[in-house]
């Protein structure tokens, strides 16, 4: 520095003073970018999991909670494909067992002597309709960053229930189910799937004099799964 006339030396210092600043910022953190271009939103705004053009297929396990005298454990499996990152569809098919809740077990008791009129779910068969208008991150704890989108669901097809009295006889209720659900994306093809479902039913029923005629069943539930999705086009 000595060889160099002051003049050079003072240019020399002022041309290396942003390069040090830059490099500690970045060792101390992230680097203000500046302002992205409105040219430049489409790499803010890509997905970094897609679901366009693939298909979806997985298992969950749930229960069915609600219901005045059962309470029920249920599997299901679904398959379906994604039209779109919004748009897609699927079958569900599920079986569980219905077990009488204490509601149940207290009217049946000597104190009351009542059996109710409550059918069992055995088989439920649903065509949905899915829409996802939300993908999100969130961040776990600091460390870890999940992608995961929300989404609604709009079905119809029907479930076989049987009577919980001696006979036994079974009926098939049509009816239209509804939804929301959160799909956490675990690396390209896994899904994490939590899902509460609404299945509205039009039962008819004959068991007593008093519960001869047509009724509406609701059956909720709660599920947590697993799928995998396919290879991309």
């Amino acid at each position: 520095m000595r060889l160099l006339p002051a003049p050079a030396a003072a240019l020399l210092l002022a041309a290396s003073a942003p390069a040090l600043a830059q490099d500690e910022g970045a060792a101390s953190g992230p680097v203000d970018v500046g302002v992205i271009r409105d040219s430049d939103k489409r790499v803010v705004q890509k997905l970094l999991y897609s679901k366009e053009g693939r298909l979806e297929y997985g298992l969950a396990a749930g229960w069915m909670p609600f219901d005045s005298y059962t309470t029920t454990p249920l599997l299901a499996i679904n398959a379906g494909y994604h039209f779109s990152e919004g748009l897609g569809a699927e079958l569900v098919i599920d079986g569980g067992y219905s077990l009488k809740n204490f509601t149940y077990k207290q009217l049946e008791s000597d104190a009351y002597g009542i059996q109710p009129d409550a059918y069992r779910h055995m088989l439920g068969v649903m065509a949905d309709v899915m829409w996802s208008p939300v993908y999100a991150k969130m961040s776990w704890r600091g460390k870890k960053v999940l992608h995961h989108d929300l989404y609604g669901l709009l079905g119809a097809g029907g479930s076989l229930e049987q009577a919980m009295m001696p006979d036994g006889s079974t009926t098939f209720s049509p009816g239209v189910g509804l939804g929301v659900g959160m799909r956490i994306f675990a690396g390209q093809s896994g899904l994490i799937r939590l899902q509460l479902r609404d299945d509205i039913l039009v039962q008819k029923r004959v068991k007593t004099a008093d519960t001869q005629g047509t009724f509406v069943k609701q059956n909720v539930s709660l599920t947590v799964g697993y799928s995998r999705l396919g290879k991309a086009k």
